[in-house]
This record gives C-alpha cells, structure tokens and sequence, in this order.
C-alpha cells in the first residue's frame, strides 16, 4: 500500500459528524502515541486500562498536527483547541464514534467486500480458517482476521500480521484499515473473529456484516464480563450489525435458542447440528452431519443439508472439527456456492495452524498441538484424541497468571477426568507464580497427587516423549500458535510449533 492511499482532509471528514475543522491532510488515524507523524493523527481514548488522553503532550512532541480526543464535557463537542501548531478537536462519545470515524475516514471498506463475523467461546479462529481456505479453493480471493493476525490467505505462504496488543479482534481503526487494504488487494470474501470485548467495545459497528456465525457458549473472559449472562449478551449483540442478513447457529448449543429468539425477523437463520433428531428441520435451512467416523487421518461423516447430501472426508481431527466445518459449510452454501463444489474442496482442506495440529514421532507417541484453554474446549480436545487413538491420553497444559482464577480447578477436573495422565506446566503465568497456579489446578483433581508438576513446558512435553507407549497420544494445551510466554512483566520467545519439530528431530535419531 503507498504511504498517502488513504490521504484526505480532515475537514470533510468531520463535517459527516457535523464539526467544523480546519484544511489539514492526513495520511491515517492511530490510537498509538509512538506511532504519531506529521501526517498521522492521534486519536485520544478512554481505554480498559490506559487513557490516550494521558499521551496527548507526547503525540505533540512527535509532530502530530491533528489529535482527535474524547471529552467528558458532552456542551465541548466539537470544539477546537491550538496547542502550538497541533489541533486538538474534542469529541463526546468518540469511543463509540470511533469504528464510524475509521470507517469514514478509509471509505467504508466493508461495503465492497463479503463479510463473514463468527463469535463463540472456542471455534473462531478455526471457523474463519476454514472458511478463507474453502473460498480460496473454490477459486475466489479470500482474506483473514483473528487470532493468528490478518492476511490474504495464500496456503502455506499465508504471512498472517499480528493484531496491536495481540488482540484477537483489531481496534476499530486498525479494523476499518486492515479492510481497505484488503480492497485494494482484490480480496473478495474477508471472515473475521468477534471477540465479546470487541463486541461491546464498539470495534466493529460500523463493519458492515453480510453473515454471522455463532459457535458455542462456555465459560470464558469472566474477568471482564463478570457473569455467564453479561457474556452471553455481548456475543448475541454481534445480531445488531449493520447489514447482517444471514445467521449460522451451532443448534447442538444451547445458547443458540436466544440467538434464534434475538434475530431480527428479516434475518435468515441456517441451522448446524450433529443430532439426527434436530426439530423444526422444515422451518429452517440446515446442514447436518450423520454417521460420523473417526480415523487417524481425520473424519468421515454424512453431510445432509438444505442443498444436498453426501458423504464427505476432511482430514480434520475431533468432534468439535466437525461442527466448525458445519458452519463454514453452511456459510458459503447461504452465499450460494455450489453444493457440489463445496463438497469438492472438503479433502483438500488443511489443519488450522495450533488447532488440533498433529505431529508425528515414528517411534515415540504422536502430539496435537491446541489452543483449548477454557475447560469446555480441552474436554472437547481430549474427548477428541480418545477417538483417534486405541493408547492412553496424556494432558499438558497451564492455566494463565491474573485471569479467571475460578477456571483454573474446573480444567483440572476435565483433564483428570479426560486424560489418563495430567501433566501441569506454565502458560503465562505474568505475575503469579507458576506452583500457586498449579495448585488452584489441583484443587479440582480428585487425585491431585497422581498430577505431574513441571513448569517448563518442553521438559513437561519431553516427560511425555519418554514415558507413553507409542500409541498413546499427547495432547499438549494452551499455547497453539503462540510464539511467547509471559512471565512476570517480559514476553518471551516461545513457540511450542517450533519446539516440537526440534523434538521430532532429535527423537528420529
């Protein structure tokens, strides 16, 4: 992208929200005081845990000569301030404003692109994988934004960009941005990830949102919404999209009847289910899957769908794979792709990077590699490996330092229950010591004293390497995709991808 693509006046850029403002050209909007420049205004929020209006006079030292703040003072609405030779214009409500702002400023992207939402406690990042390279396979120009980073998806060669701060949904500037780019990159189809903190923080309002999918519901990001049902509202808010014309709902959750009960009238609901006997089949459209069949090389199951039905092979570990497919199927079926060539592309599909990923040791056990850290995805990730393997389960994973602390014994009841060996290891422990997270760990395990304790992760998945018959299948939790720990106050280089080809390496020997 050239440096001034996006190049206008912030005159008639604040006139659409009815503010007077001088003739002064940019070239884009940050929330980022460090990254401030002469022709990059700083826009000065409110947020979670730090307020931009604190970075004011250092945005001035870098040269900013507009600077957008939010005000308190809703009668100072538009109101405009010299400081120097910056422009400081005060905006009520701007947190609220900001993803219409962005949007305004970078010509509302979403409106010239295929847009698909999917939210849920766990299934997200996969669904929109899934789904850019279906769309890719079926021959049209798809892109990607989540937890892995955003990218025009081109196979293995795909260079996702991290997020600012790593989030799975950008900020809504960075959002409306990462849009345009992908416009003038000639993508067509863009799925993205809804987290509940974008939800309620305004993100993605003024994205227009052509489908949504909702997954599942577990517990999840207490810390922040404090009750299930505070949760639950934010994801079901994704129905308030400007534009939405389809929802996917996952029927087997039962989260998704309020979905069904909040969905405008005009909006078409698609239905996705591996039970046989899901109700009113006529009402809605549908895709089922029957007759499922697990095997070391993936699954095996009878798609039935409003628009056709046959048996199809995708080389996906797990139950839960199976409903992520469900939804990216049922998605680009309610676009309108052909029945036939959806169904084409399913064996040519490639595991999620982190997600269910299977590394094999000829002579040692087999590791997947997953991101469950909720306990409702490792009881799917484990209940999963049990399908794929006749040896024994073995469970390493972490809970993470100064979160939800009232998870940390729940997962330790479902690897107890899941696994039949528990290994507890570190997995961002920040501030809080890694034996103390063991131990509220262990408070769920009814026999706590059977549990390994090894806080560094590679010597935890080592201890498995050289104790479990190679059979058995390790399931290593937590990380995925990650390439870093957070320990105290540093993020660290670590990527367990990485490591475990090394061990690959060293244990082929």
């Amino acid at each position: 992208m050239a440096a001034n693509t996006f190049t206008q006046s912030i005159r008639p850029l604040l006139a659409k929200f009815g503010i007077e403002a001088p003739d002064i050209r940019i070239n884009g909007l940050t929330l980022d005081s460090r990254q401030v420049s002469r022709d990059l205004a700083f826009v000065a929020v409110k947020g979670h845990k730090l307020d931009g209006r604190d970075f004011i006079p250092q945005a001035i030292s870098l040269g900013a000569r507009v600077i957008m703040t939010q005000t308190d003072d809703s009668g100072a609405h538009g109101a405009l301030e010299m400081r120097g030779g910056t422009v400081i214009v005060h905006l009520a409500e701007l947190p609220a404003m900001l993803s219409s702002l962005a949007a305004a400023f970078y010509d509302y992207p979403a409106t010239k692109l295929e847009t698909v939402a999917v939210t849920g406690t766990n299934g997200k990042t996969s669904v929109v994988q899934l789904l850019s390279q279906m769309k890719s396979l079926l021959g049209e120009r798809s892109a990607a934004i989540g937890t892995l980073g955003s990218g025009v998806y081109e196979g293995a060669s795909t260079r996702w960009t991290p997020s600012p701060g790593d989030n799975t949904t950008p900020d809504a500037i960075h959002m409306q941005h990462i849009l345009a780019n992908f416009v003038l990159q000639k993508v067509r189809q863009v799925a993205f990830e809804a987290s509940s903190h974008a939800i309620v923080q305004s993100r993605l309002s003024q994205v227009k949102t052509d489908i949504a999918v909702f997954t599942n519901l577990s517990r999840d990001h207490l810390d922040y919404h404090h009750t299930m049902e505070n949760y639950a509202r934010a994801k079901r808010a994704l129905l308030k999209q400007p534009g939405l014309h389809t929802v996917v709902l996952n029927s087997d959750d039962k989260e998704s009847v309020n979905w069904r009960a909040a969905a405008q009238e005009q909006t078409e609901i698609v239905l996705t289910s591996m039970d046989q006997q899901l109700p009113d089949l006529s009402a809605y459209r549908h895709c089922l899957a029957t007759n499922v069949q697990y095997h070391q090389g993936g699954v095996q199951f009878r798609l039935k769908s409003s628009w056709g039905t046959t048996v199809v092979n995708a080389p996906l570990l797990g139950e839960f794979n199976v409903r992520n497919l469900l939804s990216a199927v049922a998605v680009l079926l309610a676009q309108g792709e052909r029945f036939e060539d959806v169904v084409r592309v399913l064996p040519m599909l490639c595991p999620v990077n982190g997600r269910m990923e299977v590394f094999t040791f000829p002579r040692h056990a087999n590791v997947v590699v997953d991101y469950a850290h909720t306990p409702d995805a490792l009881k799917q990730v484990l209940s999963s490996a049990r399908a794929h393997t006749e040896g024994k389960v073995w469970c390493v994973f972490g809970c993470g330092g100064d979160r939800d602390k009232g998870k940390r014994p729940l997962m330790g009841e479902v690897a107890e229950h899941h696994a039949d060996y528990v290994v507890i290891t570190n997995d961002n422990n920040r501030s809080e010591q890694p034996a103390t997270i063991a131990w509220d760990i262990k408070a769920g395990l009814v026999r706590p004293d059977q549990a390994i304790f090894e806080p560094d992760r590679e010597a935890a998945i080592r201890y498995c390497l050289q104790n479990a018959a190679s059979n058995d299948l390790i399931i290593v939790a937590g990380k995925g995709h990650e390439n870093y720990q957070i320990i105290g106050q540093e993020k660290t280089d670590y990527n367990e991808r990485a490591v475990i080809v090394r061990l690959q390496e060293e244990y082929s020997k």
